[in-house]
């Protein structure tokens, strides 16, 4: 409504000055056509033979009163004057030659030399005395008024349209932004090279990231519940030793594990914190030497028990000189969760490779396999890792055997000797 009142405003400003244009235009063609008249005939010889003076000539061509419509009723539109004409206006006589308006009564006088420059013709029109509208005033009123009254109707109708078709990709995009759920998605306009079309990349990069967040959010809830597991059953267990017995071996040794409990839980809170971290996050970027062959062996050593328990044979084939780069606590946990998936699902025998380009996991796996109480995550979470370290993983079964590979790519890594000649180990 503001454009379509501004748009009429404007259109009955414009109609004013072009009328005042028009009326000052056609008044000063018609002077002029008069005094052109006027000169040729005051100039113009007389025929029977007598000398009139100038001012018997332009007395002698005096209009008679004139009753058009639009001419007021009685009123010589155009008086003629020269220098020596009794009522000439004084504010008239003061104008040089050419049109001139008199700015007092709005009088326009047009000033001529005639006579070879001998004297002057003044021809003035009066201001109020020109046209005469009182009558038709009404009706041209009225066709303003229809005509301002039109075109507000017509500009607003424009821009309710033009604002519906501005508004059209914004209406879109909101109801896609509020019926998307979760998970990355591209949102209409977003080829545009308009705002709409940064609005909408914006809110799919937003998206996109509120999405990773959630998604870490989960995994660090799922992974956290699988991974603390172990150490806290092994804590609760070594403390009711602790307070079953009095003798101090026993005691000692719960102690022991109840502290390397403590430890695993730290680091494992340490490691799903940092997978929990974003790119953005100050500390992604945080990485710490890792020593492959004697962590792996440290893992091995606690998986011992369970291992001789079941009966497995296990062969360590690891570069004692292997090193790598990773973010804190994430090496312990990836080759933690490929140790233990191997000794839960192993028949009789596994093989361990390490060295500073990956580390690779064979075993044998039973004909009829064994009811597991695993969940699946182990390898999620060694998935996740090497998505969040650049790392290649890769694992599956091939025939009686099943073999996980994780490749340094993309880590600093220094290897120490190589190793060769090593097959792969048959079942006893």
């Amino acid at each position: 409504m503001r454009f379509a009142g501004a748009t009429a405003l404007l259109y009955g400003l414009l109609t004013y000055l072009v009328s005042l244009g028009t009326e000052e235009f056609l008044v000063r063609r018609y002077l002029g056509a008069v005094v052109e008249q006027a000169i040729a005939q005051v100039e113009r010889p007389s025929t029977d033979g007598t000398l009139p003076s100038t001012l018997q000539r332009v007395q002698a061509l005096a209009q008679p009163p004139r009753h058009d419509a639009l001419l007021a009723p009685g009123a010589e539109v155009v008086r003629l004057y020269v220098r020596a004409s009794p009522d000439l206006p004084a504010w008239a006589a003061a104008y040089g030659p050419g049109t001139h308006r008199h700015l007092d009564d709005g009088s326009m006088v047009r000033v001529a030399p005639i006579m070879g420059g001998s004297d002057t013709l003044y021809a003035v029109i009066a201001g109020d005395g020109v046209l005469d509208i009182d009558d038709i005033e009404p009706y041209v009123l009225l066709t303003l008024l229809l005509i301002g009254v039109a075109v507000t109707a017509l500009s607003g109708a424009v821009g309710a349209v033009l604002a519906r078709q501005l508004a059209l990709p914004l209406t879109t995009l909101t109801r896609e932004v509020n019926e998307h759920r979760e998970g990355p998605v591209a949102f209409s306009g977003a080829q545009r090279s308009d705002e709409v079309g940064a609005l909408s990349r914006g809110f799919a990069a937003l998206v996109a990231r509120l999405s990773d967040f959630l998604q870490r959010e989960r995994e660090f809830t799922r992974f956290a519940s699988h991974e603390l597991r172990t150490p806290v059953a092994v804590f609760k267990s070594s403390l009711a030793v602790l307070r079953a017995t009095s003798e101090e071996p026993v005691r000692e040794r719960a102690l022991a594990r109840m502290e390397q409990s403590a430890k695993d839980m730290a680091d494992l809170v340490a490691t799903l914190l940092a997978l929990g971290r974003g790119p953005e996050d100050p500390g992604h970027r945080d990485v710490q030497e890792l020593h492959v062959a004697l962590i792996t062996k440290d893992l091995l050593d606690r998986l011992v028990p369970l291992a001789t328990q079941k009966g497995l044979q296990i062969e360590r084939q690891l570069d004692a000189h292997a090193r790598v780069w990773a973010a804190p606590g994430l090496g312990p946990v990836l080759i933690d969760n490929l140790l233990r998936n191997a000794v839960a699902h192993a028949d009789r025998w596994i093989v361990v490779r390490a060295d500073a380009h990956a580390i690779e996991i064979e075993n044998d796996v039973p004909e009829q396999p064994r009811a597991s109480s695993s969940t699946g995550y182990g390898l999620q979470i060694v998935s996740r890792i090497c998505e969040r370290q650049g790392w290649a993983f890769a694992c599956g079964r091939e025939g009686a055997h099943f073999m996980a590979r994780v490749s340094f790519q993309g880590a600093s890594a220094t290897a120490g000797r190589q190793l060769s000649g090593t097959q792969a180990v048959q079942p006893p």
